[in-house]
């Protein structure tokens, strides 16, 4: 048996009761565990000596993996997106934790779902489906509801708008996150709606739950979270004004011009051209979906980077708002903003 093929013999992690997930991961600790490959870069040393820099992680979170040793042999084992075994030492680089692994090997096919190491939502994705049930039923216009009904009574559609993120990146980039996003956001509108007179609430909370119904199709998270190609060519604000105009003319008499308010909330959610719409809001339902998705997204990217940052009182400024935030010590956590600490034996969220 040569070395590729060979196996980490009694290294391999074995049977017990909870593995070692990467937010528990400290300096000196031994590692021999099961990570996702999220990134892989081929570099070399000044003296011109080849080496991996991996990011790597689970459920938890992600942290740099260095390979030092035997880096063009290791390299060929796997491809970013595959599960690997990974046996090394922790150790601390300026002021963070990363590994220095001696081996790392594809783990074999079988025995573990990839999507266990994918971040996924803490909050309980059976009642953010009933909140978004709720928002449907209370759309009185027989039209909307209708529309709502065909997509969202749709299991098979269901299941996969409950499963998908809402980003690659920034803002609730985890399973269940475009769930999550949605009813947030339906919810605020809904509050809006009744601050304001002449805003359509039923309108208001349609776009509010079909705003983003394109990232279904835009994101792929079966082994990572990625765009597909769909996303790559098009985005999720096309895919979801194509996905909305196909359901609404299978409805029949579905009227042109409540089809075209609708739409044209989707098309301008995000607002300003330089941020990828394709048209600015023209009505006062278009105007409160695009602050309100925005409010969410700038929040919610606000606390996830605060949480990575809970023994600190300032975050650096390496973050999506390029500057420092600051992290309340004694409240943040009793707030409600970020999820629980895990124990021991969580696997995560």
């Amino acid at each position: 048996m040569n070395g590729e093929q060979s196996g980490l013999g009694s290294s391999e992690p074995t049977a017990r009761t909870a593995r070692l997930a990467a937010a528990h991961i400290t300096a000196g600790s031994a590692v021999c565990e099961t990570y996702l490959v999220k990134s892989k870069e081929s570099r070399t040393t000044k003296g011109g000596k080849p080496f991996l820099r991996l990011r790597i992680g689970d459920r938890t979170g992600a942290l740099d993996c260095m390979v030092w040793e035997d880096a063009e042999r290791l390299a060929r084992r796997f491809e970013v997106g595959d599960l690997v075994i990974v046996r090394g030492r922790a150790t601390e680089y300026q002021g963070v934790v990363q590994l220095e692994a001696a081996d790392v090997q594809k783990a074999p096919p079988g025995g573990t779902d990839p999507r266990a190491f994918l971040p996924a939502t803490y909050r309980d994705v059976e009642e953010l489906k009933g909140f978004l049930q709720f928002h449907v039923d209370s759309v009185y216009d027989p039209h909307y509801r209708t529309l709502l009904q065909a997509v969202f009574e749709n299991q098979e559609f269901l299941a996969r708008f409950a499963d998908a993120p809402a980003a690659k990146t920034f803002h609730h980039a985890y399973l269940g996150g475009l769930l999550e996003h949605t009813v947030t956001v339906a919810d605020l509108c809904d509050h809006v709606s009744q601050q304001y007179g002449r805003v359509n609430r039923d309108l208001l909370i349609a776009t509010a739950l079909l705003h983003d119904v394109g990232k279904v199709d835009e994101l792929s998270f079966e082994r990572s979270i990625d765009y597909s190609e769909a996303g790559k060519f098009l985005g999720h604000v096309i895919l979801g004004v194509t996905f909305v105009s196909e359901k609404a003319s299978s409805i029949p008499g579905f009227p042109e011009d409540k089809l075209r308010l609708l739409l044209h909330a989707i098309v301008s959610h995000h607002g300003e051209l330089e941020w990828g719409s394709p048209k600015r809001p023209k009505t006062i339902e278009a105007l409160i979906l695009h602050h309100v998705d925005n409010l969410d997204a700038k929040v919610k990217g606000f606390l996830e980077i605060v949480e990575g940052s809970r023994d600190a009182e300032w975050t650096d400024l390496r973050n999506l708002f390029r500057r420092p935030l600051h992290v309340p010590k004694a409240s943040h956590q009793e707030l409600g903003f970020l999820p629980p600490e895990e124990g021991p034996d969580s696997e995560g969220f």
